[in-house]
């Protein structure tokens, strides 16, 4: 247990920079333009239509004048701008992961720094597992804890700015944005996710360990252009099935399914009530209903199938591949 723990803390001192740094430096800045935005509308607020500027800023009047069936929108427009942070977080993830994966087993071949790891008393098979581990479990842990930082400093400026103009901050921001609840529902996130970008993870694993060279194209341009002689030549019409399907359960699934909670775009969760039910608010972004509905989804689990099974093969050729080029 104790060698396994060791090579997730490689993982991390190794590429600390996209799991950690990345997210923080992008929190930074979402907040950098939160502060500056805020103190423009403020100074726009302020100012009379004759040009001149007048002390103090009538929200608490605005507020009164809002119906009460209108006030619910709050909720959904707090949830809104927090899931949005959360997303814009996640597509940094997206591509950290995605460029760690190719070079997670193709990078100490082709540095020969596999020659030192294989000398030590680790298997290829936790070698393996611990990189696919940090990336479907790990980085993402580590950018949910930084956007729950995010949320938490995003709220206390909100808050601030509320007081500052007479008005209770835990009634108009803490209140209906629910943050606790928001940080759980995204947590419980990172399984499903995990489980769903099962076979990017394998594909882009299985191509780092048999790569020679150039893995970006081998995982890339590969099921391109299988996909794209499928389509020219109609190659799936004589089993009836469309050329779209490759495209969206073949290259979507190896390629694309690292975007968190890409699984809210798939056909079955569609169908299964997910994003066809409700009225589509930003409140109902990602609810328990959803996430059970996923994982009650046999695509995910053909998919966890397909990722073992890549992961599998990653582990051979990282014990039989030669070095890189």
């Amino acid at each position: 247990m104790n060698r396994y723990i060791t090579l997730l803390k490689r993982e991390y001192w190794e590429h600390r920079g996209g799991f950690l740094w990345a997210p923080i430096w992008t929190a930074a800045a979402l907040l950098v333009m939160v502060f500056v935005g805020m103190g423009v509308a403020s100074w726009h607020a302020a100012r009379t239509f004759d040009g001149e500027v007048k002390i103090g800023v009538q929200l608490q009047q605005l507020l009164q004048k809002v119906p009460p069936e209108e006030m619910g929108k709050i909720v959904a427009g707090f949830e809104a701008s927090l899931s949005s942070f959360w997303a814009i977080l996640q597509v940094v993830l997206f591509f950290a992961l995605f460029f760690y994966l190719l070079g997670a087993l193709y990078d100490d071949r082709r540095d020969r720094s596999i020659l030192f790891w294989k000398s030590l008393p680790v298997s290829d098979l936790e070698t393996v597992l611990s990189k696919a581990v940090v990336a479907l479990l790990g980085a993402p842990l580590i950018a949910w804890a930084v956007t729950v930082v995010l949320h938490v400093v995003f709220l206390t400026l909100l808050s601030v700015f509320v007081l500052f103009h007479g008005l209770n901050a835990i009634d108009l921001v803490w209140g209906p944005a629910e943050p606790l609840s928001l940080a759980i529902r995204l947590l419980a996130i990172i399984p499903v996710n995990a489980l769903w970008a099962l076979p990017a993870v394998g594909w882009l694993l299985l191509v780092s360990a048999f790569a020679r060279s150039k893995p970006f194209l081998w995982a890339v341009a590969l099921p391109v252009a299988i996909g794209a002689a499928i389509s020219v030549f109609d190659l799936l019409q004589a089993l009836r099935i469309p050329d779209f399907w490759y495209w969206q359960h073949i290259v979507a699934r190896i390629l694309l399914s690292l975007v968190p909670a890409g699984w809210l775009a798939s056909d079955f969760f569609a169908r299964g009530g997910g994003l066809a039910s409700g009225d589509g608010s930003a409140s109902e972004l990602v609810t328990w209903s959803m996430l059970g509905n996923a994982l009650g989804s046999t695509e995910l689990w053909v998919g966890v199938v397909a990722g073992v099974a890549m992961i599998a093969a990653a582990v051979y050729f990282r014990g039989n591949r030669e070095l890189a080029d």
